[in-house]
C-alpha cells in the first residue's frame, strides 16, 4: 500500500498540481469502478489480485509477489493468474479448429486487453473495434482469441449481429445472461438497458464478442450520410446501436467488448487513441506460410515460392478470397499455382459477388476516387489526388470520400499516401471495362482519355 500511496502522491505531485486525484479519476486512469478504487485504498476490504494489477499499472508499478497475500495461504502465489470461475456462452460461433497464424496479431490484442506490464499498458482496453474488409478473418479471429482470455473473465458472450437484431432485444440477450437469468422481464426504455449491461460491465468482468458490427453500421457509412449526418441517427435503429457502442467507450467498467465490423463506427471515432481504452485494429491478410498450411487442408498444390507470392498478393492475403481461388485451382488447373496465374484472371465468381454489393454502395465521388488510384498505379498523395479529381469535386467531398474507403479498408493509408489493394485494382478494371455492368458510368466523372488508359 506504501509503494502504491508513493506512486499516487508523486504523480498527484508532478502531473496534477498538488491535487489530490478522486476517486473518478483514479477509477478512469485503473479501469475500475471507483467504488472498486474506493475499496483498495481503503486497504479493509480484500480485493481480487487482477484488481491490485490494474492499480499498480496505472502508476506504470510492476506488482510483484511480495506485494500482496493470499486470503487462502494453500494458493500458490507462483501461479501467473488464478483462474476465475467464468460462464460462457459462445452463441452461433464458428468452429475454428483450422485457424492459422496470425501469432502477432492476437498477441497485441491480448495485451490490449490484459494491460500486461510488458507492453507499459497505463489501462486496459474496454472496446476494441476489429476493422477490416470482408474475408480478412475477422470473425475467425475474435473466437479464437476469445477462446484464448475465456480464462481471465467471469462471464464470455459471443454474438452474431448477422440477423441484425433489434438492439433491445440484444440487450435483453446479454442482461438475461450476465444477471444468470434473474433479469428477463425488461419492458424498460433503451437507455436503462444500456446502465443495466454497463452495471454488469462494472461489477464482473466480461468479454463481450458482436461480430458484424458493419451490418447494423452500414447506413451510417452509407454515401448519402456523412460523419457529421451520424448525431441524427438516434431515433433509428443504427443510431440506437451507435448510442449502445459509445456509451460502453465512455463508461468506467473493468470489461471489454469487441466488434467485428467492415466499417468505423464514427460515434465512438472520438474516444479511440492508440493509448486509449478505446482503439481500433486493422487487420490485414495472411502471410504465405500460413496460407499454405490452409491449402493443404483442400489438397495438393504445385507452384514455385514466386508463385505462391504473386498468388497471395493478387488477393492480399485474404483468406476468404484464397479459399475460394483453391478451389479453382484444384477442380481446374490439377492443383498448379503457376497454370491459374498464367490466366490473368483474378477477380470471379464469388468473389465478384461480394465486392459488387460494397462497391453499389459507394457514392460517385467514392467511386471516381477509386478510379483515380486506379490509373495513378502508385501511392499517390491527397494534394496529387485533388489535382486529377474533376474540379466539380470539392475538397471537403474528396477527404470525406477517402475517410468512407479508409473505414470499408478499400484504401490503405499510410505516411500520407494512399493506394488500392492488388485485388481492388483488378477488380476495378474489370468493372470499368464490363460493358454489360451499366449501374456505374465512370464518364460521368472521368474523360474518355482516362478510360482509354485503364483499357490499355
Amino acid at each position: 500500500m506504501q509503494k502504491l500511496q508513493d506512486a499516487k502522491s508523486k504523480s498527484e505531485h508532478y502531473d496534477n498540481f498538488d491535487k489530490h486525484y478522486t476517486h473518478e479519476v483514479l477509477g478512469f486512469r485503473m479501469g475500475l469502478d471507483p467504488d472498486t478504487v474506493a475499496k483498495v485504498f481503503a486497504c479493509e476490504i480484500e480485493v481480487d489480485r487482477q484488481t491490485l494489477k490494474y492499480c499498480f499499472q496505472a502508476f506504470n508499478l510492476q506488482l510483484e509477489t511480495h506485494d500482496y497475500q493470499f486470503i487462502n495461504p494453500d494458493i500458490n502465489p507462483q501461479e501467473n493468474y488464478t483462474k476465475i470461475q467464468n460462464q460462457i456462452d459462445w452463441g452461433e460461433a464458428p468452429d475454428v479448429s483450422l485457424f492459422c497464424g496470425r501469432t502477432e496479431e492476437v498477441a497485441t490484442l491480448k495485451h490490449w486487453i490484459l494491460a500486461e506490464s510488458l507492453t507499459n499498458e497505463p489501462i486496459p482496453c474496454r472496446l476494441i473495434t476489429l476493422l477490416g474488409m470482408g474475408g480478412i478473418g475477422k470473425t475467425w479471429l475474435s473466437v479464437k482469441l476469445a477462446q484464448q482470455l475465456q480464462d481471465q473473465f467471469e462471464f464470455v458472450i459471443w454474438r452474431s449481429l448477422l440477423p441484425n437484431p433489434p438492439v433491445n432485444d440484444l440487450l435483453a440477450d446479454l442482461i438475461a445472461v450476465l444477471s444468470d437469468g434473474k433479469e428477463t422481464e425488461q419492458p424498460k426504455p433503451f437507455n436503462h438497458k444500456i446502465s443495466r449491461l454497463i452495471y454488469y460491465l462494472q461489477h464482473h468482468r466480461c468479454l463481450l464478442v458482436l461480430d458484424g458490427a458493419d451490418r447494423v453500421l452500414q447506413e451510417c457509412a452509407a454515401p448519402e450520410i456523412t460523419r457529421r449526418d451520424c448525431i441524427w441517427l438516434q431515433d433509428t435503429a443504427i443510431g440506437e446501436y451507435c448510442e449502445l457502442f459509445k456509451r460502453v467507450g465512455e463508461a468506467t467498467h473493468q470489461s471489454c467488448l469487441i466488434l467485428t465490423s467492415r466499417v468505423k463506427s464514427h460515434e465512438i471515432t472520438s474516444l479511440e487513441g492508440k493509448t486509449r481504452p478505446v482503439r481500433v485494429f486493422c487487420l490485414q491478410g495472411l502471410q504465405v506460410t500460413d496460407i499454405q498450411e490452409l491449402f493443404k487442408t483442400k489438397g495438393i498444390f504445385r507452384g514455385k515460392p514466386d508463385s505462391w507470392n504473386r498468388l497471395i498478393a493478387s488477393y492480399a492475403g485474404n483468406p476468404y478470397a484464397l479459399n475460394r481461388v483453391a478451389t479453382t485451382i484444384q477442380q481446374l488447373f490439377n492443383g498448379s499455382i503457376t497454370e491459374f496465374l498464367k490466366q490473368k484472371v483474378t477477380v470471379f465468381g464469388k468473389i465478384f459477388d461480394g465486392l459488387d454489393q460494397e462497391f453499389e454502395q459507394l457514392s460517385d465521388t467514392a467511386k471516381a476516387t477509386i478510379q483515380c488510384m486506379v490509373l495513378n498505379r502508385q501511392p499517390i498523395s491527397f494534394s496529387q489526388l485533388r489535382t486529377k479529381m474533376p474540379s466539380s469535386v470539392s475538397s471537403q467531398e474528396l477527404l470525406e470520400s477517402l475517410e468512407l474507403l479508409e473505414a470499408r479498408s478499400w484504401i490503405d493509408a499510410k505516411s500520407g499516401m494512399f493506394s488500392l489493394q492488388t485485388m481492388m485494382i483488378e477488380y476495378v478494371k474489370s468493372f470499368i471495362l464490363d460493358e454489360k455492368i451499366a449501374k456505374f458510368q465512370p464518364s460521368a466523372f472521368l474523360d474518355q482519355e482516362h478510360q482509354r488508359q485503364v483499357a490499355s
